[in-house]
């Protein structure tokens, strides 16, 4: 039976890749470059035979790999002439078969070249994201005419059956001379001291690799991200850009990245923010006097007994977005502090309006620009534990 709708996350796709095996062996990094082994083999829009046929790859053709699934459909990057479909909903034309998405979460479906569908998608797309359009709307009525055909953004895949897919060439047993690598940080670097352009194709891809790893970098935690080399390479390309969308979309992917670096830079300094907070509430509570009478306060007892996670008056969040926290914990002007999910088991519902710590797995909310706390265990600060 066909899915009516396959929802990926690129994110957590790209990022449980490294678990994936490979085609040749554990120690293969994604992505790597392979060789379609049969003639009439089909490209689907997910990693199965229920997923519908977007396009058919000859012997010899080659793909670049990201991904392997237990089942042996591997994840590759979309072909040359492959095309997505958004709604004329969420789209904005601008100039040079350009467009600036609407609405935020828009889906970009997968299109075929054999069928009039498009109920597959993986990429949600960001209001101000900027695609490129390959065919705009035409005529009045339904079909085509209320979808744009873009070309696939980044982060979407096309599926192949690992059987049909070797490191080798095929046709002659060893690996095709022209057949070029991706270009290396050295190499690009190399580039930069001589005035040499680009070419097309070269642009393309490099602008598409840059983009696919930074998505790759945001599914690890924010700890881990680190900006220099993808500013370096795309910095580069803006300077070697030849045309005016070659030069909009390095542009675009600069802004990209740069959104993201600032959000570490603002998660780095609430960090250490809070770490100095913490010193200096534990020098403050190791001055403060103690009631002989019950062991202290119960606000010092509190600071001594432990750590929590978040603190704060649970409330519920409204209006809640699907797929967003419904509670958060507040401090006394209102102000949220940090969202919450419960465990199984735990009922924050039952904690509404009261002043709770809370002990459990943290993580940062992008879109929020907040954190967030996988409650685990629940400790009124204004009464006994409720059942």
């Amino acid at each position: 039976m066909r899915p009516k709708f396959a929802v990926f996350l690129c994110c957590f796709a790209l990022a449980a890749s490294a678990a994936a095996p490979s085609v040749v062996g554990s120690e293969t990094a994604f992505p790597y470059k392979a060789y379609i082994t049969a003639d009439d083999v089909h490209v689907r829009s997910g990693p199965g035979m229920n997923y519908y046929a977007t396009d058919m790859l000859k012997q010899g053709q080659t793909v670049e790999v990201y991904r392997q699934e237990p089942g042996g459909w591997c994840a590759i990057r979309p072909p040359e002439g492959s095309f997505s479909w958004v709604s004329t909903h969420f789209l904005k034309p601008t100039h040079d078969h350009l467009a600036v998405v609407t609405e935020e979460g828009a889906a970009a479906r997968i299109g075929s070249k054999f069928r009039d569908t498009r109920d597959v998608f993986y990429v949600r797309l960001h209001k101000g994201e900027v695609v490129e359009v390959l065919e705009s709307p035409h005529g009045t009525g339904g079909g085509a005419n209320n979808w744009y055909k873009i070309s696939p953004p980044a982060g979407e895949f096309r599926w192949v059956p690992s059987k049909f897919l070797d490191r080798d060439d095929p046709r002659v047993g060893v690996r095709r001379r022209n057949d070029r690598p991706a270009p290396s940080e050295e190499s690009l670097a190399a580039r930069s001291g001589r005035p040499r352009e680009f070419s097309p194709e070269d642009f393309k891809d490099e602008l598409e690799r840059i983009d696919l790893e930074l998505s790759t970098m945001i599914a690890e935690p924010m700890s881990a991200w680190t900006f220099d080399t993808l500013q370096e390479r795309t910095n580069l390309l803006l300077d070697r850009a030849q045309t005016a969308v070659e030069r909009g979309r390095a542009r675009l992917l600069g802004d990209k990245i740069a959104r993201f670096d600032d959000l570490k830079q603002r998660q780095d300094a609430l960090l250490a923010l809070r770490d100095r907070t913490d010193r200096n509430s534990r020098l403050y509570t190791g001055l403060r006097p103690r009631d002989s009478s019950d062991g202290g306060s119960r606000e010092t007892r509190l600071e001594q007994e432990g750590r929590y996670d978040a603190v704060g008056r649970l409330t519920e969040v409204t209006p809640a977005k699907p797929g967003a926290p419904r509670y958060a914990l507040v401090d006394d002007s209102g102000a949220i502090r940090s969202y919450l999910t419960s465990s199984p088991g735990v009922r924050l519902q039952n904690y509404l309006g009261r002043e709770i710590g809370v002990n459990g797995t943290r993580a940062y909310l992008v879109e929020q620009r907040a954190e967030h706390v996988l409650a685990r265990q629940i400790t009124p600060i204004d009464g006994s534990m409720l059942r």
